[in-house]
This record gives C-alpha cells, sequence and structure tokens, in this order.
C-alpha cells in the first residue's frame, strides 16, 4: 500500500470525524428548531478548510465551529432556509477578525460578542455584522474603546 493512500484514507475519516462533531450539535440546536443534515455539515466543514487556508490559519479540530454554532443556534432571528449558510459567514467573520486582530481576542469572547451583536444591534442582519459592527470591534481591540477616543478627541478640541 502506498504512503499516499493510506494518507488520504486517515484525511477522508478526519473530516468524516468532523462532520459527526458538527452533527452532534443538533443535540442542543434541535431544541431552537435549528437541524444540520449530513450535507449542511460537510458544507460548513469544507467551508471552514477554505477560510483556515485563505487566511493561513491552523486548528487541530472542529471545537471553534462547533462553539460557533452552540452560541448562534439560540439566536431568534436564525430560520432552519438560512442556519448553515449563517454559521458559515460567521466562521468566516471569526476568522477575518482574529486575523485583524493579530489573535488579541479570545475565542470564547470573540463568539460571544459576535453573538450578542448579531442579536442585539443587528437584529440578525450579517450584512450590518459584518460591515459597521466589525469595523467598530476593530477598532475598540487596536485603539481602545469607543467613548475614551470619543473623550480624547473632544479634549483635543478644546
Amino acid at each position: 500500500m502506498n504512503f499516499l493512500d493510506i494518507f488520504s484514507k486517515t484525511g477522508v475519516s478526519f473530516i468524516e470525524d468532523m462532520i459527526h462533531e458538527i452533527m452532534c450539535t443538533n443535540a442542543i440546536s434541535e431544541s431552537f428548531g435549528l437541524y444540520l443534515s449530513p450535507q449542511d455539515s460537510q458544507e460548513i466543514i469544507m467551508n471552514r478548510n477554505a477560510i483556515l487556508k485563505e487566511y493561513e490559519r491552523v486548528e487541530v479540530d472542529n471545537e471553534i465551529t462547533q462553539k460557533i454554532i452552540t452560541q448562534f443556534c439560540s439566536s431568534p432571528y436564525l430560520q432552519q432556509t438560512d442556519y448553515a449558510d449563517t454559521i458559515m459567514e460567521i466562521q468566516t467573520l471569526f476568522h477575518h477578525l482574529k486575523n485583524e486582530l493579530d489573535d488579541n481576542i479570545g475565542d470564547d469572547e470573540l463568539i460571544e460578542k459576535l453573538a450578542d451583536l448579531y442579536n442585539n444591534n443587528c437584529f440578525g442582519a450579517l450584512d450590518l455584522l459584518q460591515g459597521r459592527e466589525t469595523e467598530k470591534i476593530i477598532k475598540q481591540y487596536k485603539f481602545g474603546d469607543e467613548d475614551e477616543q470619543d473623550i480624547d478627541l473632544d479634549m483635543e478640541e478644546e
């Protein structure tokens, strides 16, 4: 048997394990009327892998994706029809922000912040989360608290 054959089978097994892990999140999300099919789960994993490659990031497990799913599945703004797509968009945004902020924000903190903004500031509008709110997060973590910036600007004007 060729070494590459062994590696490719291990890779397939690894993907299958990741799909299974995503499917396990249904135990939580079903109570909110949301369910990820095996096809949805595979698409989420393929999306994750593409994002990691694009942003040159490395993850050794599926924990971030599972945390995103379990944090967002309780949102009153998620519908079954857009559930998997929304998870993929949030996953992309998460890695974008991690890169922009040079990993200076913890994974759990960022996921919780994104969920809070999605539910309370954006009322489920991904465009607002990806635009206005993402810019606020970047400014806050790169340049400090927005309220402090406003005070500093006011003092300079006087």
